[in-house]
């Protein structure tokens, strides 16, 4: 990753989700423009689940739709963090319940979700000028497996998902979580991954 460039990255808490359409995507590898592995919620409308779905629902609806990821959003549809189809698979889930003391079909998205506090974005500008290559490698730099894509006006318009880069171009993934708060330093030490 020592030829590519890390991009500049902003703060999306308080961004909202732009709206949709459809392409097909050409071969590409990290040397081909970034704009080539967005989800573009302009053109294609994200799948989204209230933050009380469960795990298991969320998963269902994932795996109908074929995508890699789902946004959680509030009751007034306003976006509060993420999910991936890996989050809902992963033994995590079966920790949260314990620790919550539910069954793992209670666990909610909202126990499982990156909040968007922990998100990072970048513009559609600064990932106009970039390829593929520099949009991973701000992710590998900043521990986080999505990069929300922001309009002008810092609406969320879109979204690049590492596991999506690395299953399309077949490389492999260096991403490292980076604990935000003791809690999650905690749960490193607990079960690292």
């Amino acid at each position: 990753m020592a030829n590519f460039k890390e991009l500049r990255t902003q703060n999306i808490s308080k961004g909202i989700l732009s709206h949709t359409y459809s392409d097909n995507k050409p071969f590409i590898d990290l040397t081909s423009p970034a704009l080539e592995m967005i989800n573009n919620f302009t053109q294609q409308d994200p799948l989204r689940a209230h933050y009380e779905t469960s795990i298991v629902e969320a998963l269902k609806k994932i795996t109908n739709q074929h995508t890699d990821f789902i946004l959680v959003v509030d009751d007034n549809k306003k976006l509060l963090g993420v999910v991936s189809s890996a989050d809902l698979q992963s033994s995590k889930t079966m920790i949260l319940a314990q620790r919550l003391n539910v069954a793992r079909n209670d666990v909610s998205l909202r126990h499982v979700m990156t909040p968007l506090s922990n998100l990072t974005g970048v513009s559609m500008q600064s990932l106009s000028y970039a390829c593929i290559g520099d949009a991973l490698q701000t992710m590998e730099h900043r521990g986080v497996m999505f990069l929300l894509v922001t309009a002008s006006n810092n609406e969320i318009c879109g979204l690049l998902s590492a596991r999506e880069i690395s299953k399309k171009l077949q490389v492999p993934l260096h991403i490292s979580p980076i604990a935000n708060t003791f809690s999650e330093v905690m749960e490193q030490i607990d079960h690292p991954h």
